[in-house]
Parts: structure tokens; C-alpha cells; sequence
């Protein structure tokens, strides 16, 4: 199986519930960057989800293990 295929999908989505603020989101809701609503770029927003989702995985790279193969801190 693909490396790439088996990582899990996270959604984004901008609020832009203030006039002057863009704020990028994960799909529960949570918090990921602000940006003024003047200066925000699509470069810049999606770098921010590009380093969310990096530690998100990162995070939980041994919760998100394959079945049947094992992933041990410091292996």
C-alpha cells in the first residue's frame, strides 16, 4: 500500500465570521492561524494547513499505524 494513501484526512475551512480576520480551521472546528483579512494570502493559509496536518501526523504517527505492524518510540 501506498505511504501517501494510508495517511488520514483532515478537512480545512476558512471563517471569516469577523471582517478582519481569516481564520483557518480543521474540520471540528478547532483552531489552526489567523491571518488580517487584508493580508492574507492563499500561499500563506495553505502553509499553515500544510504545517497542522505535518504535526497532527506527527503526533500520532504510532495511533496511526497500519494494523498488524508495529511502531515503537525510538525504533
Amino acid at each position: 500500500m501506498d505511504e501517501l494513501s494510508s495517511l488520514p484526512v483532515f478537512n480545512y475551512y476558512i471563517d471569516e465570521s469577523d471582517p478582519d480576520i481569516v481564520v483557518l480551521r480543521r474540520q471540528d472546528g478547532a483552531f489552526v492561524a489567523a491571518f488580517s483579512a487584508q493580508g492574507a494570502t492563499k500561499e500563506g493559509i495553505l502553509e499553515a494547513a500544510k504545517e497542522d496536518y505535518g504535526a497532527l501526523v506527527e503526533g500520532n504517527k504510532y495511533t496511526l499505524a497500519p494494523s498488524g505492524t508495529e511502531q515503537r518510540k525510538g525504533a
